[in-house]
């Protein structure tokens, strides 16, 4: 129980300083191409975090997810002047909105994997950051097309 709080709380602050060097990132090549960049990774630590059987193992994907999620979430910011130019501070309010909702859903839906498959659900339950990811990846697709071509 403790490890995983402290697990919890690295990957927490790791994201939020991570965020700091994305967005830099963001400013070089834009916000969607860093978007795909950062989700791409997450994907890949999600993927490795569900099928790894191995606790170092579990560990390194815990830090490529909590890479890409920081980076993605600065890019996610970048992109929302360009998706809204006129609205930027009700569209960010929506934007942190939506994420201190998922950070109220995730959990328990993390747990009901653990609840249903038991002790394979704790890696089973990244299932959902998978699908997170190919979902925001297309989404990001089809608003990057007219952003990456205009190398923002």
């Amino acid at each position: 129980m403790i490890t995983a709080g402290l697990l919890t709380a690295v990957y927490s602050m790791l994201t939020s300083l991570i965020r700091v060097w994305g967005g830099g990132v963001s400013d070089k090549i834009g916000g969607a191409r860093t978007g795909v960049l950062a989700l791409t990774v997450m994907l890949i630590g999600a993927l490795v975090m569900t099928f790894s059987h191995a606790y170092l193992l579990s560990l390194i994907g815990e830090i490529v997810m909590a890479f890409g999620m920081g980076v993605a979430n600065a890019a996610v910011f970048k992109l929302v002047p360009q998706a809204v130019p006129e609205a930027v501070g009700g569209a960010t309010g929506w934007v942190g909105g939506l994420g201190a909702f998922g950070g109220f859903v995730i959990p328990p839906l993390l747990g009901l994997f653990v609840q249903h498959y038991g002790g394979s659900g704790y890696a089973l339950g990244f299932l959902i950051f998978i699908i997170l990811s190919v979902a925001a990846l297309t989404i990001l697709r089809s608003f990057g097309k007219t952003a990456c071509t205009a190398g923002t």
